[in-house]
């Protein structure tokens, strides 16, 4: 996360809450954080991992991400094509009931490589600064959403300077807003005036949560 952009965000929200501590605000920041992530899907990570053919210890296999972060829920999986100029196109069924442990529907004959796309939400503890980490792009697009669920949390807080339920209400209301028009955008693979787009485009697929088969048709 970019140094400039977490002190812009902080130094704004300091403006509209008087009073309020910088510990407080990156409480509230965490949690704002993990929501919008859980509500949105925008952190995304391709994780590539080999099942070994017949494999004794069944259909069960562990995924970490390379972030620091926690996986929330699985998107979809694809089996890694033999090609490397090739996309993946062939859907594989499995289902993710406890986030990081993946469940393959059926078992492969022989040795092969699959690519799960899951969706990330951020992780204690936070950096040595005090605040949660996350990839930089996105307070830089969604600065304005963070900002709305940051301040509709903080003015709910009870007998504070800045505490004002009226305008919690109204940052609370454009923050969930906000999240939806972000999920919508993930869907639409960030491209204007785009149909919902899922992956791969040529060969489409479901996006189911957690519990569920991501099994794309």
């Amino acid at each position: 996360m970019a140094a400039q952009d977490i002190t812009r965000l902080m130094s704004t929200a300091r403006v509209r809450l008087p009073g309020a501590t910088d510990q407080a605000l990156q409480l509230e920041l965490f949690s704002v954080m993990d929501e919008f992530f859980k509500g949105s899907n925008v952190w995304q990570e391709d994780i590539t991992f080999t099942v070994p053919g017949n494999d004794p210890a069944g259909t069960v296999y562990d995924i970490v991400s390379t972030a620091p972060s926690l996986i929330d829920k699985l998107m979809w999986v694809f089996q890694q094509p033999t090609d490397a100029n090739q996309r993946p196109s062939v859907p594989v069924a499995a289902a993710m009931s406890t986030p990081g442990e993946l469940t393959l529907r059926t078992q492969p004959s022989s040795p092969v490589s699959y690519i799960a796309t899951v969706a990330l939400t951020v992780l204690d503890p936070t950096n040595r600064d005090g605040y949660v980490s996350f990839p930089a792009w996105v307070l830089a697009r969604y600065r304005a959403v963070i900002l709305d669920g940051l301040l509709g949390r903080m003015m709910t807080q009870p007998n504070k300077p800045f505490t004002n339920s009226q305008l919690a209400i109204y940052h609370l209301r454009k923050f969930v807003s906000g999240i939806s028009a972000a999920r919508v955008d993930v869907t639409r693979n960030n491209t204007y005036r785009q149909q919902a787009w899922r992956f791969p485009a040529f060969s489409g697929g479901s996006q189911r949560g957690r519990g569920g088969w991501a099994n794309p048709q």
